[in-house]
């Protein structure tokens, strides 16, 4: 199976422009996603119930009597006192003290359906969504993924994030799969290093995995999509128009944040647990 709509490109070209305008203090949004956009949103990334149901943090937060608001981190609303004290999962009568039930929010990568839908409201109202390009972060092993031999240079950006770089349009997102591999034309043949039959071909019987990429903006720069490893949710920068959509998307949870704002580990202020 070939994807024709992915090439690996020399991401240290085409991403020249982000670097520069990246700064701020740990976890800051202007930290992921490059300065100067009019308006930015942080998409939260949902947890799930015992069922494997998303779930909201506004919805946990109800349960657990504490106040959901743009710079809310997962533990604290939860009432935990830091990330040390996350569990994975919860339970009734655990000894975690959680009131909800259920399993933490992802960190580092975006669920799909999150994805898509986020992804359908930048399509709907972008100049040109047919030239777009994608970070994979190499901290997440995708290196392992492609051959070495004819890689392009990475984009490398501050704060040790190195990324490959693919090009093609924004709908070609749903290409991006776990185990990718590289042939020398770089265009990129979607075959899961395990899913294949002895022949070497592609088992129909195995889907593949996809998997959200790290970055996303097109061509023209005027809209940026970041989701770091070591948070739990997804920032978005661009014009007013669209961070209103993703805002007001009900298929998303997003609220608008500020440039400064931070997705730290200590940026809730709001829900503070008493350490005595």
């Amino acid at each position: 199976m070939t994807s024709r709509d992915l090439e690996i490109i020399d991401g240290a070209v085409v991403g020249s422009w982000i670097g520069p305008r990246l700064g701020g203090k740990f976890g800051a949004v202007t930290r992921q996603v490059p300065k100067d956009f009019e308006a930015y949103a942080r998409v939260f990334h949902p947890a799930f119930d015992r069922q494997r149901h998303p779930v909201r943090w506004a919805q946990v937060a109800k349960v657990c009597g504490t106040m959901p608001h743009r710079e809310m981190q997962w533990h604290a609303i939860l009432g935990l006192r830091s990330v040390s004290e996350l569990r994975g999962s919860y339970y009734p009568n655990d000894g975690s003290g959680v009131k909800w039930i259920g399993s933490d929010a992802l960190v580092g990568t975006m669920n799909i359906k999150t994805l898509d839908a986020l992804c359908e409201i930048i399509a709907n109202r972008s100049d040109d969504a047919t030239h777009c390009f994608f970070g994979l972060c190499t901290i997440e092993g995708w290196l392992d993924s492609f051959s070495t031999e004819t890689m392009p240079p990475l984009l490398e950006l501050p704060y040790d994030r190195t990324h490959i770089v693919l090009t093609g349009p924004l709908s070609a997102v749903d290409q991006i799969v776990d185990d990718l591999i590289a042939v020398a034309s770089n265009q990129i043949v979607l075959v899961g290093k395990h899913n294949q039959d002895p022949s070497g071909q592609p088992d129909s019987a195995q889907p593949l995995q996809r998997k959200a990429p790290n970055l996303i903006w097109p061509a023209d720069k005027s809209w940026f999509v970041a989701t770091d490893v070591d948070f739990d949710s997804t920032l978005v920068g661009g014009s007013i128009a669209l961070i209103d959509a993703v805002v007001e998307a009900s298929s998303l949870e997003a609220w608008h944040v500020r440039p400064t704002d931070s997705l730290a580990d200590d940026a809730d202020k709001v829900n503070v647990v008493n350490n005595s």
